[in-house]
């Protein structure tokens, strides 16, 4: 949930870099925005034109109406806005911690916040990010489950690339390598901690052979082999 807080002051803050808005200001009392935030270059202009929709509008306006306007934005986790006297307004942002892509056009957040992508990105999440999909569950227990899984993945010398549930609730893993592991839905930590020993075992030595890896079994896996490899 966004939390806003808004400072009314007087004082000059270190570390902003100036965004001039020209057209949108020149009409109105602000003259110069001064934005402060990590962010990427199109979560920065999402913000310009956020505040700029505020300040395009006749007459005076307030820090609290261009925080309001910045708060809309779905990634935006805290907004701090101070006015200069006599005409700067200084922006700070804090954005939402992306924990993994949801679906091709949005966000998690650590938290299991869904969260839209800037608006005038030119492609999906992050490629670095893995990608979960939840056709049941919402964004908070795709990332527990994906939370359960990710760090045993890990110790076992694995990164999950992609998480996803069916129509029908089923869970299947892509790892970063293109082998899949469908889990089913239950017990899901157990049977992917029956595919870690067999893959340590038996599969990880000729993991370019494998494509698929069915672990909804009592006892063991199925593995499905890449026949031209």
């Amino acid at each position: 949930m966004v939390r806003s807080l808004v400072w009314l002051a007087v004082v000059a803050a270190a570390g902003f870099g100036g965004l001039r808005f020209a057209e949108a200001v020149a009409t109105v009392d602000v003259g110069l925005v001064r934005l402060e935030g990590q962010l990427t270059t199109p979560e920065s202009r999402e913000v310009q034109e956020a505040v700029a929709s505020v300040l395009s509008r006749p007459g005076a306006h307030g820090a609290r109406e261009v925080a309001a306007a910045i708060e809309s934005i779905g990634w935006v986790r805290q907004v701090l806005v101070r006015v200069r006297w006599p005409d700067t307004l200084h922006v700070a942002v804090v954005r939402d911690t992306l924990a993994a892509g949801w679906g091709d056009d949005a966000y998690l957040t650590t938290g299991g916040d869904i969260v839209s992508a800037p608006s005038d990105s030119d492609s999906g999440p992050d490629s670095d990010l893995p990608i979960l999909s939840g056709s049941l569950s919402d964004g908070t227990e795709t990332m527990r489950i994906y939370n359960l899984l990710s760090a045993p993945a890990r110790a076992g010398g694995l990164r999950i690339a992609r998480l996803t549930e069916d129509s029908v609730g089923n869970w299947t893993v892509g790892f970063a390598d293109g082998t899949e592991v469908v889990l089913g839905s239950m017990t899901l930590r157990e049977r992917f901690d029956r595919f870690l020993v067999v893959y340590s075992k038996e599969l990880a030595d000729s993991s370019d052979r494998v494509v698929r890896v069915d672990a909804r079994y009592h006892t063991g896996v199925a593995v499905q082999w890449d026949p031209g490899a």
